[in-house]
């Protein structure tokens, strides 16, 4: 129940996340559907993939129907002139909802696959920010799993909660809506005080 409710939530918040960020860098049509499909699609594919499955998002008429119907509406709203949607804060929420319920799905995904505690972070992170990583580096951003240590951190974070809810069986009604309103909640609030962890920097020669 948990996982195809996270993976909608995912698939809806990324898609959108991939349509402002293309809008906001003025992609016409197609480019805004490529950038918002990716977005939605790429870090589940390459999770199924690793774990030998075909990709959902090749035989699942759902998530497919989700992006599009998730594009259009964003389209509507941009051509009605409601244009509040595309506002930088809208694609922050969007991101770190798409990135808490991916990270969810790429959890509960490795668990039912019998993978340990590496495998199920390392699964719940992929899945969280390969999205997002191919959207930015699509649009000439530097991915922000690369420059915000409030990012990433999460997804690892996020995996391992699981991993030790499961094997101790704690909560298994409450604890996944917990972890993923937790995630979302940690993310926004990291963006908005700047958090993030120790950059390296190299002397001049």
């Amino acid at each position: 129940m948990w996982f195809t409710a996270f993976d909608i939530i995912g698939t809806v918040a990324f898609a959108y996340s991939g349509f402002v960020a293309g809008a906001r860098r003025q992609l016409d049509l197609l480019g805004v559907v490529i950038v918002a499909f990716l977005t939605a699609s790429a870090g589940g594919a390459l999770s199924q993939v690793l774990l030998g499955e075909v990709p959902r998002i090749l035989t699942d008429r759902l998530a497919s129907g989700l992006i599009f119907g998730t594009v259009l509406v964003g389209l509507a709203l941009h051509w009605t002139g409601i244009r509040r949607v595309e506002r930088r804060w809208t694609f922050v929420t969007a991101d770190a909802i798409g990135l808490a319920a991916f990270a969810m799905t790429g959890a509960t995904l490795a668990l039912s696959h019998g993978l340990a505690f590496f495998g199920t972070t390392l699964l719940a992170f992929l899945t969280a920010v390969g999205g997002g990583l191919l959207r930015d580096s699509l649009i000439g951003d530097i991915p922000v799993v690369l420059r915000s240590g409030f990012y990433g951190i999460i997804a690892v974070f996020v995996g391992m909660a699981v991993y030790a809810c499961d094997r101790l069986a704690i909560a298994p009604d409450i604890a996944p809506p917990a972890i993923f309103i937790g995630a979302v909640v940690l993310r926004l609030i990291a963006h908005a005080r700047g958090w993030s962890l120790p950059v390296l920097t190299l002397p001049d020669d």
